[in-house]
């Protein structure tokens, strides 16, 4: 896990940076929420489980966690998770209803601790409300965000990722270019379906997303970004349905991939 990060006076960022070859790195981020009941949205990657409750702990304590906000049960969300229940045993599990019934076929999902939620739906959690928001791209159709209705901190998930030159903690240090160019691509790949959306419907989902109004955006695949990136980050978003489709690596082109992302490591492993 790389070095946590607090871009907000109630949220704390836990990154993991994932080298991608010569494509560059891509983060897998899960957030603390300070909150009177604390809160952690979703538990990184199965490889880091140990830094991350470490991380958790050493943030709010984890007989202090009140809620485990699972967004959606993909492999990078859910790497912790068993983990963090049976750490956190006073915690509930806030998650869509078929996200925890796919949990239980791999391990022993507590049912009686999970609180269904689907889009449109509060939770609060002592001083605040929280509102689950359906991004408006995603790789999983159990996927579920969350707007801080107290703060307009807005956990947008999946959307608004990208894979960048190098790892930062602010999506404003990234050169817009980049940005945009690697958003895009990203957003192509994550969601192949968007190839086939409407332009006017999926407008009117992009312009549900505006009146969300964020303060600040924390995706799970970016650095944490000002609410002042919405409008850039939402006309990346408009142009993805006319964009050319990306395809898959070739076996070729992921052993060169294998390649890059080993000799980073080792680069990083003799400067350490």
């Amino acid at each position: 896990m790389d070095q946590i990060y607090q871009p907000a006076p109630d949220v704390h960022v836990l990154p993991v940076t994932m080298p991608m070859g010569p494509e560059g790195v891509l983060t897998v981020n899960a957030f603390v929420l300070t909150a009177e009941e604390p809160v952690l949205v979703d538990t990184g990657i199965g490889q880091d489980a140990d830094e991350l409750l470490e991380a958790v702990d050493s943030v709010i304590g984890l007989t202090n966690l009140k809620w485990l906000w699972l967004t959606h049960d993909d492999a990078d969300h859910t790497g912790a998770v068993q983990r963090v229940m049976e750490a956190a045993p006073q915690a509930r599990l806030v998650t869509h209803a078929f996200s925890a019934m796919r949990m239980s076929t791999w391990w022993p999902v507590p049912l009686d601790r999970v609180h269904a939620i689907r889009p449109g739906d509060r939770l609060h959690v002592g001083d605040r409300t929280l509102r689950a928001v359906a991004p408006p791209l995603y790789d999983n159709p159990m996927t579920i965000g969350v707007l801080d209705e107290s703060t307009g901190s807005l956990f947008s998930v999946d959307s608004f990722g990208a894979v960048l030159p190098a790892a930062t903690q602010d999506a404003g240090d990234v050169p817009r270019e980049a940005l945009a160019g690697g958003m895009l691509a990203w957003s192509v790949m994550d969601s192949p379906w968007s190839s086939m959306l409407d332009q006017a419907k999926f407008a009117e989902v992009l312009d549900g997303v505006r009146r969300l109004e964020p303060r600040r955006i924390f995706s799970s695949h970016l650095p944490a970004a000002s609410g002042t990136s919405l409008d850039s980050f939402l006309d990346v978003l408009a142009s993805v349905p006319d964009a050319a489709p990306v395809p898959a690596p070739s076996h070729i082109e992921f052993t060169a991939m294998l390649e890059g992302m080993q000799a980073e490591l080792e680069a990083a492993a003799s400067a350490g």
